[in-house]
Order: structure tokens, then sequence, then C-alpha cells
């Protein structure tokens, strides 16, 4: 086995240097001599505080805001709210409600108390007596409306200056003068000659006699109307209307004569005989 040389080394077992690796930005800091001493006995790395208020709790008697670091002056405590001013305001506002009130209720009270006094009692004078009069002055009212009713009956007054009217269904005397005026307007509607000229008189006008004529030769058909009849004495003369009403109601005024003849009577041998007539009224 051959050893080295004393004294020196074999260049055959000479070490080489390790080639460098390429640079790499990953590595710096690697590479640089480590500080002096332990590493790991260093203090850790002092990190600045972030910007921005403190959340400290705050201190009793102390304001906010002021430093709270050792040494530092510490302001006067904050002194306690006084209360007695205000609570004077408010007992003084209270006590003017309460005096409000109680002149609203001195003044409003009364008033609504007498208004409710006559209702309770319902003995007021005034509107006793107003009661009495209107109950008073609305008595003759009915009398008024039961008086009107028997009119609205009979279909009407009676004609002014007229007597009572009779109709052809009621039980008339022909002996009368609106008794022979209703006779003589049946005896022409049921074509009875004989009975028509045993009404008339024996020296008639010119007018009854034509009348009667042309009755005699009417040929029509009976109507059966409801005939009325009603007399007077006027200029010394005895009348005697009669004829049809369009509600078969006596006739109570002028425009009912419109519709009948008037006839003019005469007496002859104890029997009143037509005379004279016209038509509608006088």
């Amino acid at each position: 086995m051959t050893y080295p040389p004393p004294g020196g080394e074999n260049p055959q077992y000479q070490l080489q240097p390790e080639p460098q690796q390429p640079s790499d930005p990953y590595t710096q800091g690697y590479n640089s001599t480590p500080p002096p001493g332990n590493y790991y006995q260093q203090q850790p790395p002092q990190y600045s505080q972030p910007p921005g208020p403190q959340m400290m709790p705050p201190q009793i008697g102390v304001q906010q805001g002021y430093p709270s670091a050792p040494g530092s002056v510490l302001p006067p405590p904050i002194p306690p709210a006084s209360s007695g001013n205000n609570l004077g305001i408010i007992l003084g506002v209270i006590v003017a409600i309460v005096v409000v009130l109680g002149v609203a209720a001195v003044l409003i009270i009364p008033g609504l108390t007498e208004d409710e006094e006559p209702q309770a009692g319902g003995d007021d004078p005034a509107t006793s007596e107003e009661a009495s009069e209107e109950a008073t002055s609305e008595e003759p009212a009915p009398e008024t409306t039961e008086e009107a009713a028997p009119t609205e009956d009979t279909g009407g007054g009676a004609l002014e200056g007229w007597g009572t009217p009779i109709n052809s269904e009621d039980a008339y005397d022909t002996s009368t003068p609106e008794g022979a005026a209703i006779s003589y307007q049946v005896a022409q509607d049921n074509g009875d000659d004989a009975a028509m000229q045993a009404l008339v008189s024996s020296n008639a006008t010119d007018d009854m006699l034509w009348d009667l004529d042309w009755e005699m030769n009417d040929t029509t058909d009976p109507y059966g109307f409801l005939y009325w009849g009603v007399s007077r004495e006027a200029d010394g003369e005895v009348q005697a209307w009669s004829g049809w009403t369009f509600d078969d109601l006596a006739p109570d005024s002028e425009d009912d004569l419109s519709t009948g003849y008037t006839y003019t009577l005469v007496e002859e041998d104890g029997q009143w005989k037509l005379y004279d007539l016209v038509y509608g009224a006088p």
C-alpha cells in the first residue's frame, strides 16, 4: 500500500472546489454569516403598534382622551351632574298643569251639569209651555179634515142657489120640478113617446116642441145613463136641470150642468109641465 509522501498532499487526491450554484434569489440570506451568539436566545423582534386609537378600558374618574401612561398627570375628575335646576323646572311644569286642569274643571263641569238637569227631571217650564201651545194650535186640524170627508164622498158641495140633487135611481117624485125633468130624460132614453108628450106643456115654446119632435124620431139605443135632477126659482120662474155627469156624482159646479138641459116649468092641472129649455146652464 502506498501512502502519500509526508509533508505533502497527493495531488491525485486533492479535493476540487465544489462548483458554485447559479444565483437563486430564494437562497439569499441563507449564505450570510449568522449573527454572533445563540440565535435562539435573542429577543423576539419588536413590532410597531398599528396606528389608531387603542381600545383601553376607561379609568374611573378620568376623562376619555387623556394619556394614562405611568407618570402622566391625570386631569381632575368629572364633576357630577347637577340635578337641582332640572328638578325645579319639572316640578314647576307639573304644578302648572295641575292648576290649568283645576281651572278647566271649575269652569266646564257646572255648565254640563246645568244642561243635563232639565233632561233628567223632565219638568222644564219653558219646554212644557211650548209643547202645550203646539198641541193647542194643532187641535182644530182633525176637525177640518173630518168636515171635508163627507164632501168627497158625495162628490162635492151643492150648487149655489139650487136645491138638493136627486138621481134616477132614487125614489123621486114626478110631481116635483126636478122629478118631472128626470122623467123626461128617462123617457127619451127609453124611447117612450107617450110619457114625453104627457110631460110637455100644451102651450110650450118652439124650442121645446122641436126637442120633443126630435126625441120622438130618434131611434138610438138607450144609453142607460144615471140622470141627476135639481131645481130652483129664478126671476119668478121655476127651473129644473136634468142630465148626466162624467163621474156619475151629483153636480156641484156650473161645469157639471153642461151635460144636460135646463127646463122652465109651469103648473097645469096640478102637475108640473115642461114649457121651455136651454142646453146646459141657463
